[in-house]
């Protein structure tokens, strides 16, 4: 075998090799797996970002709740104020030591997350949907919603605190309306 002839041998090889590790595109997304396909919507969708707002939102309630179980336990408050008085920084410091912990915990089952996503986007979407929704997401116009998706969902949650909060207070003054006919008035 000539030189030239070992290099296009060596070339269309090493171009057949490459092809078959290179990941299904939006144009042949109809012929990936499904799982494949899942997996790149979810990729596409930025779901480890979802997932990070997400347990970010809930880190002060698990925080919150964490000191709460220690004071529930035998011994709790005693344990409770040790820290207080001990760890440096206190009660805060403590929960919120337990909420980063948390995290770093949270963030390694990320991929397990995803993985199970995937797994349930097959179970649930049929296999062209999902290569219809992948090709959509993969697009401009998917690109484009993704890349608006942050800001809207910042957007909502603010207008969905302020709608809690209204909510909260409408129920607390009913509350307090129905409780005074059974407690008197305690004013």
């Amino acid at each position: 075998m000539t030189k030239s002839g070992f290099v296009k041998s060596w070339t269309i090889g090493l171009a057949c090799v490459a092809t078959a590790w290179v990941p299904a595109s939006a144009n042949d997304a109809s012929s990936a797996p499904p799982v494949e396909n899942a997996r790149a919507i979810l990729l596409a969708n930025d779901t480890e970002r979802t997932l990070e707002f997400m347990f970010t939102q809930l880190v002060p309630v698990m925080e919150s709740g964490f000191i709460g179980q220690i004071g529930q336990i035998e011994g709790g408050a005693d344990l409770l104020n040790n820290i207080q008085t001990k760890y440096p920084g206190g009660q805060a410091a403590f929960a919120k030591r337990f909420g980063e912990l948390m995290m770093v915990r949270l963030r390694k089952e990320f991929p397990n997350i995803i993985e199970q996503a995937a797994q349930e986007y097959v179970a649930e979407i049929k296999t062209d949907d999902l290569a219809a929704i992948r090709a959509f997401m993969e697009s401009s116009a998917g690109k484009s919603m993704i890349a608006a998706q942050p800001k809207i969902q910042a957007k909502l949650s603010m207008i969905g605190q302020e709608i809690g909060k209204k909510a909260g207070q409408d129920a607390a003054a009913q509350l307090i309306g129905e409780a005074s006919k059974h407690l008197g008035n305690s004013k």
